[in-house]
């Protein structure tokens, strides 16, 4: 497989100038996410059908004409599940990709799964049996081997092809306004910055917890968050999840049932003393409404209106042959219920009275929701 690695300013901008005449282009990242909350850059691909290249991020200090090809609107940028690469162009370059096209969302339209992977979708539509197994090598050391080589260029050599094989049954299906405007969405969510405020609610279990220990969840989850920020540290290295959790809900007073709680010794030498610090600030502040959303699950109103959304998205899915889960997930249900009892701002609608997704469920699900009125 021909490849071009980039390694100057001069040679970037060259290929980048190639890769605007062509309608679109095939991007890929390769990085190191482990110990740090930014991912670590370690090289980009880009296909235009004509030439690909393996841009080197370690070496390149101009990035202009770069940028200038993630915002050209003309120029479709095809990804395949491009969630975190979005992430990364966002961090990097301040920009996210304009005209974004997924595959992983293409081929969800066609009747596929939500989660397709991209050598299942390379075997299927090519025949090709990709090999991964440099997918979890380190792109941070220098020089790039060849099998590293080899294998970040497959990702975008095979992907556009793909592309273009899912955009032809896109167009056939009628789903091609839908497909952007998800593709739209997975970049709006991608490029925003959470707020550390609502951090508790990524918590697993949270449904689990009385209003007090939420306030407690909410004020410790949303200080791990800043302080990985803030440091570069992996949430999890900050504190895990399951620590997080069990503080939370036993709200430990001292050093010692922290280590009784099961915390390493590194984690309580580090941030025991601000976790003691926070728990007790906790207890000192009044319920959040707000905060009812964790638990609502626990009301049986809930509960049967939950399942009449669900078993309308099931049924629609089989009407129109698409996944249940692409038309809504259970976080898609718990945002409209959440909105439905006034639990979160009505002005903005939830996603599943909003779009593509409204044409297909609104009318029933008005239906739903007016059998249950905000009584929570």
């Amino acid at each position: 497989m021909n490849y071009r690695l980039i390694t100057t300013n001069n040679d970037l901008q060259h290929i980048c100038e190639q890769a605007s005449l062509y309608k679109s282009v095939a991007l890929d990242t390769e990085f190191i996410r482990t110990k740090t909350y930014y991912a670590q850059l370690g090289l980009i691909q880009l296909y235009d059908s004509h030439r690909l290249s393996l841009i080197d991020p370690v070496l390149i200090t101009d990035w202009i004409s770069f940028r200038s090809l993630l915002q050209n609107k003309k120029i479709i940028k095809f990804l395949h599940s491009g969630g975190e690469d979005i992430e990364i162009f966002f961090h990097f370059f301040k920009k996210f990709p304009e005209s974004l096209i997924d595959t992983q969302i293409l081929a969800a339209f066609t009747g596929g799964p939500v989660s397709c992977s991209f050598s299942g979708l390379v075997k299927e539509f090519q025949g090709i049996i990709l090999d991964k197994i440099e997918s979890r090598t380190n792109w941070l050391v220098r020089p790039l081997s060849q099998k590293q080589c080899n294998y970040a260029a497959e990702d975008v050599f095979y992907l556009l092809p793909l592309a273009n094989a899912l955009m032809k049954k896109i167009e056939t299906s009628g789903w091609r306004e839908a497909v952007k405007e998800e593709c739209e969405l997975l970049c709006q969510r991608r490029s925003q910055i959470q707020d550390p405020e609502m951090a508790y609610r990524d918590i697993g279990n949270a449904s689990q917890l009385n209003p007090g220990q939420l306030i407690c969840l909410k004020k410790l989850a949303s200080w791990r968050l800043g302080y990985a920020r803030k440091k570069n540290i992996a949430i999890n290295f900050v504190i895990q999840e399951s620590y997080l959790w069990k503080v939370v809900r036993y709200q430990p007073t001292s050093l010692s049932e922290l280590f009784h709680l099961g915390l390493d010794r590194r984690t309580i030498r580090q941030h025991g003393l601000t976790i003691l610090r926070l728990v007790i600030e906790s207890q000192k502040i009044k319920e959040e409404p707000s905060l009812w959303i964790a638990y609502l699950n626990h009301d049986p109103v809930y509960k049967k209106i939950f399942k009449a959304i669900k078993d309308l998205i099931q049924l629609i899915g089989a009407l129109i042959g698409l996944s249940h889960e692409l038309i809504g997930s259970r976080k898609h249900i718990n945002q409209l219920l959440n909105w439905h009892f006034g639990l979160i701002q009505k002005e903005k609608r939830p996603l599943l009275l909003t779009g593509w997704r409204a044409q297909v469920l609104s009318l029933e699900l008005t239906k739903i929701l007016d059998r249950y009125p905000m009584t929570i």
